[in-house]
Order: C-alpha cells, then structure tokens, then sequence
C-alpha cells in the first residue's frame, strides 16, 4: 500500500543569502486518538469490540508511562523510548530544577523507518509560504481573553502579527482568511471587522463541529501599496480551539 505525504515550501531562513532556498512543511491531516485506531481496528477486526480495543490501549499507555517514569527503556515495533536528563551538572552533583528535568527521547524504529521509506510518497502541494517577515504572533479570544487558541463561537477573534493584512492581488477586499478542520474542510471567514498590517479582528463562525482548527491568512500585501506578484500564505502557529 502506498501513502502520500503532501507538502508546502517554506523559504529557509537559515540561508538568507541563497536564492530559491526552502524546506518542506507537510500538510497535517488528521489529529487521531486511540478512540480513531481503536475504530480503525474493529473496522478491519470485526471479532473485536471498538470499545475494548480503546480501554486496552489506555490501559497499555499507563503501563508505559509507568515503565518510563521507573527509568525504563521501552523498544517496540514502532519506536525506542529512552530516558534522559537535560542540563549540564556541576562536581556537587546535586540537580537545579530549573535546569535539570526528566525527559524521554523517542526514536523511531528500523520497521517504521523502513515502511516510511518504502511505501510514503512525497508530493508537492504547489503552495510556497514565502513570509517575507510576516507572521501571526499571537490570538486572542476577546470574549474571554485567553490566549491559548480557545475561542468562542459567534465571538470577536484578534490577530496580531507582522504584515498580516489580508487583501487581494489589487489591494481591495479581504483576501482568504480560512479556518481549516483535521478532515481539512476550509470555512472562509467572509468578513474581517479590522484588517491592518498588524492586526486583523474577525467574529470567529457559529455552526462550527467542536475541534481544532488550523487558521491560514492568504494575501497580497507586504508594505505600504505595494502588493505582492504572488500571494503570501500565512499558517498561525497556534490551533483554534472550539469546544
């Protein structure tokens, strides 16, 4: 069986004084659960019960916690979980907190090393996200005032950021402004309340399926009049969400 994994290109910022230089950012599909493998399983597994399957999962992942927090290294077919330290330590050898905590590092195995290499397919969104020095640095949910990616239904949303002004390759309208699911089903917001270089405020849409959206802002502007040949994509690094 094959996978394909599609991605976008994002200019290299390490590399600033070489042309046409980008690394791959892949699109993300699904947030899955053990309640969605579980389902996967009965589906493909009639003799065993969704349910069971998930509680048997949960039960396997406390064991692990468990086996991790003793010290334990854990190998399985998919991974190698090893405990470490970080920090440096002085002679005393005594831990600062602030410094020094416990950690695990989880390698992938030879198996999923070998079927990522042999049955995932790369493949090209056609999509750049060539920021210039825009971005979206921070959402604030104005209803309620958190700023963790919570939002309210049929509430006010503020972006803040750099060149974030949303607007169209002539410089009228609002551009795209889009909230995409895990299914990757896009929700056009089709009204920005304010939209400035450094911040845009939009009424966040009612209706919504409960879940974690991925907010893209697709405009043509970058200072001033001049608009972009090309339009910009900007990813919030922040999921919305809706509960």
């Amino acid at each position: 069986m094959a996978f394909k994994w599609y991605y976008d290109l994002r200019e290299n910022t390490l590399t600033k004084d070489v042309q046409e230089d980008y690394v791959a950012i892949p699109r993300k599909l699904l947030s899955l659960t053990p309640k969605d493998l579980a389902l996967r399983i009965a589906e493909e597994r009639t003799e065993y019960r969704a349910d069971t399957i998930e509680n048997i999962i949960n039960i396997y992942e406390d064991m692990l916690m468990k086996a991790l927090c003793e010290g334990n290294t854990y190998v399985s077919r998919v991974a190698q979980y090893q405990p470490s330290i970080t920090g440096i330590f002085s002679g005393t050898g005594l831990a600062d907190p602030t410094i020094n905590r416990c950690q695990v590092n989880i390698t992938p195995s030879s198996d999923l090393k070998k079927k990522l290499q042999d049955e995932v397919i790369l493949e090209y969104s056609g999509r750049k996200l060539d920021l210039g020095g825009a971005n979206i640095a921070e959402v604030l949910d104005m209803t309620t005032g958190k700023t963790d990616g919570t939002v309210t239904p049929g509430g006010m949303v503020q972006l803040k950021g750099n060149k974030i002004k949303c607007i169209n390759a002539d410089g009228s309208g609002i551009g795209k402004l889009t909230l995409y699911n895990d299914s990757e089903s896009g929700e056009e917001v089709p009204v920005l309340g304010v939209n400035e270089p450094s911040k845009i405020i939009f009424v966040f849409p009612t209706g919504l399926l409960a879940g974690e959206y991925r907010l893209e802002i697709e405009t043509y502007f970058t200072s001033g009049t001049t608009m972009l040949k090309e339009p910009r994509t900007l990813v919030c690094p922040l999921k919305l969400k809706l509960s």
